[in-house]
């Protein structure tokens, strides 16, 4: 007994969508190539000649096809997929920006450090740190005054500091 092909049909806007995906070059190219297969089933082309065209097998075809008719163009994207789930969450993050409020124990936080105080592994915070965009050894500022008057004192420039003797004096 002979298969028979999903029966394709989708709105204008849904056309107009397929069809600035399909041209699109900074989209990723597998959901490029998706809705060019889709837009090739609309046409009415059988599954082994639109394999052919795309240089997949015919299977793929089909399976782009029935989820286009059951979803619409949230069929285009992966599913989801199952895997080991995060160990780490929105805990750690909170946990590791309070501790960096915080005065470092050393000149300067580094990764062993901050990662002990929250009880997180190296590598977990400094992932953390690189999705923040946090460089901890880019500070743009390392030193706290004790002194309370520090904010009113004029800074130091090139005509306030002991004059400088040249080597030629």
């Amino acid at each position: 007994m002979a298969r028979v092909a999903v029966a394709l049909s989708c709105t204008a806007e849904q056309r107009a969508e397929l069809m600035a995906l399909a041209r699109s070059r900074t989209e990723e190219t597998r959901l490029v190539e998706r809705a060019k297969i889709v837009l090739a089933c609309l046409e009415g082309k059988r599954n082994d000649a639109v394999g052919r065209e795309f240089g997949v097998r015919p299977n793929r075809v089909g399976l782009r096809r029935k989820r286009f008719a059951a979803t619409g163009l949230a069929g285009l994207r992966d599913r989801a997929r199952p895997g080991k789930t995060g160990k780490y969450g929105a805990a750690l993050r909170r946990r590791v920006l309070r501790q960096l409020e915080l005065p470092p124990p050393m000149a300067s936080w580094d990764g062993a450090s901050l990662a002990a105080a929250p009880g997180a592994s190296d590598d977990a915070v400094w992932r953390l740190l690189r999705r923040e965009g946090v460089q901890l050894r880019r500070r743009r500022s390392w030193c706290l005054s004790t002194d309370p008057q520090f904010a009113t004192k004029p800074a130091p420039g090139p005509n306030r500091g002991p004059p400088i003797l040249s080597a030629s004096t």
